[in-house]
């Protein structure tokens, strides 16, 4: 039967956002399971979860079909807070001849879910995110929901040295991409103390981020071992007794800690630091292209092979500069929507958001009431995960990125366009991860809602300048994709050394 290609190390690159949740399914009728098998999931030396592997077969109304399903749970820790639960999971179904009638990947790690879903119809491929059609892309070729382990073996290609490439469904950029698998040669493993004689395989698709996947099967194709790269992170699984494989350690492992950037310079008060001089190492020129220089806030100095020097600078806009609101130009449509996962049309926010703006018509002093009502109203937790906008407004509670939901989500409720930039931030000596807010009101304008500076001349609001931003994302379907491509090449890779401030 096709395999999941991503697994855990993949899908927990997301997870540290989003993560996936258990499948709910109708059971079939005269279902009979072919296989299933628990693995013990590792980083960096600790047990952070488990894995479940199941696959069955069914007739329904006459058909038959088969059913591959991949699920994980894992618990990490960011940040020094409370361990997190993730859960994830990928459920393919196929004909009796193989070909893929469709998959789904459910994600969660808050109280809500979010559902993409991949419809294989005749002529095309129909991706939807919860009930909202969201892209279809034709196809007339044969494809792949994973690497075909079984057809590889049943014609006798289990064999040093033969390489391969299959066109793969990808749902995180809502495309078919090429994957190649690689068999390596035939290796002695030690597995929980047992030796044994296994084939190495590697797998390899370049998605929004390239996921490398060595493992270690027997002649029937069964997974002992696996180990998978995906950008920062390296997870191993070894396939073990499933009252050992749920068995947790006590050890807890802390994710963000493997991520952050030790700062050659200590600010005492990193909120009033107006313009910031960094070289950046350890990336390609092709990311640093990538990052935006389209708004004042950073622009690029000095572009090297090997370095490149960004200056980062604060921004103090003026109540006078702004426009007036709600703004209806088509070109803010995007940034103006409502999102299964930023829900500005829900009457609760709409209503909060007018009730902080009140009568107010200057789109920048509208904005600035948001941000101080978020910054008041909600309650630092690390232990939060991704959560929706109505989920937010409900507990008060997450770090940046809860803080930068809502804050998108009353700004788009009264007609302010509104964003997420995506990077990175000091404190404490350190640069970690960040996400912040953006609000357009005449031009854009970063107002990080959790970290808010007072311009003491003026009285503004603006946002400091050590942050650094890489991407955005308008915190719609295509989430994924955007986050991931702001951050992958960033984190694990990149060196800082600040030159200058002031």
């Amino acid at each position: 039967m096709l395999r999941k290609i991503f697994k855990l190390g993949s899908c927990l690159i997301l997870s540290l956002f989003l993560g996936f949740s258990y499948v709910i399914c109708e059971e079939p009728q005269e279902e009979k399971t072919l296989s299933e098998y628990w693995m013990g999931i590792y980083m960096e030396g600790v047990k952070v979860g488990y894995s479940h592997t199941q696959e069955t077969v069914f007739s329904e109304r006459g058909e038959k079909y088969a059913r591959f399903l991949s699920e994980s749970w894992t618990k990490i820790s960011r940040l020094g807070g409370a361990s997190v639960e993730i859960k994830t999971a990928q459920e393919s179904l196929f004909k009796e001849d193989g070909t893929p009638v469709e998959t789904v990947v459910r994600t969660k790690m808050s109280e809500s879910e979010i559902v993409i879903k991949a419809e294989v119809r005749e002529d095309k491929i129909v991706f939807r995110s919860g009930e909202k059609e969201i892209k279809e892309i034709p196809y007339s070729e044969k494809f792949y929901l994973g690497i075909p382990l079984k057809e590889i073996i049943e014609k006798g290609n289990l064999k040093p040295k033969r390489k391969f490439t299959f066109p793969i469904l990808d749902l995180l950029s809502y495309a078919i991409r090429d994957s190649t698998f690689e068999v390596i040669a035939e290796e002695d493993v030690l597995i929980l103390g047992e030796k044994m004689r296994l084939w190495h395989v590697q797998t390899e698709l370049v998605s929004i981020i390239p996921v490398v996947m060595d493992e270690w099967i027997d002649e029937q194709g069964i997974v002992w071992k696996s180990i998978t790269k995906a950008s920062f992170l390296t997870t191993t699984s070894l396939r073990m007794p499933k009252n050992k494989a749920v068995a947790m350690s006590e050890e807890n492992l802390d994710i963000a800690f493997s991520t952050i950037i030790r700062s050659n310079v200590i600010f005492e008060d990193p909120q009033k630091v107006r313009a910031v001089t960094f070289k950046l190492e350890g990336i390609s020129q092709e990311t640093i292209k990538k990052i935006p220089f389209d708004d004042g806030s950073q622009r690029l100095l000095e572009s090297k092979e090997d370095y490149s020097v960004i200056q980062s600078v604060s921004q103090i806009f003026r109540e006078e500069e702004s426009i007036s609101f709600p703004v209806r130009a088509e070109e803010f449509r995007i940034n103006l929507s409502s999102t299964s996962f930023c829900q500005s049309n829900d009457p609760e926010i709409k209503a909060t958001a007018f009730e902080i703006v009140g009568e107010e018509q200057n789109a920048w002093r509208a904005a600035k009431r948001i941000a101080l009502w978020v910054s008041r109203e909600m309650n630092a937790n690390y232990d939060v995960g991704f959560a929706t906008a109505k989920e937010i407004l409900k507990n008060k509670e997450g770090d940046c990125s809860e803080h930068t939901v809502i804050t998108v989500a009353l700004c788009r409720a009264v007609g302010i366009p509104a964003r997420a930039a995506v990077g990175i931030m000091y404190g404490d000596g350190i640069f970690a991860y960040h996400m912040w807010p953006e609000v357009y009101v005449g031009r854009w304008i970063n107002l990080d809602a959790k970290w808010l500076a007072t311009d003491e001349e003026t009285g503004e609001l603006y946002t400091d300048a050590t942050h650094i931003k890489f991407g955005r994302s308008n915190l719609d379907e295509n989430i994924f994709e955007e986050m991931i491509s702001a951050i992958a090449e960033i984190i694990g890779k990149l060196d800082l050394e600040i030159i200058d401030f002031h």
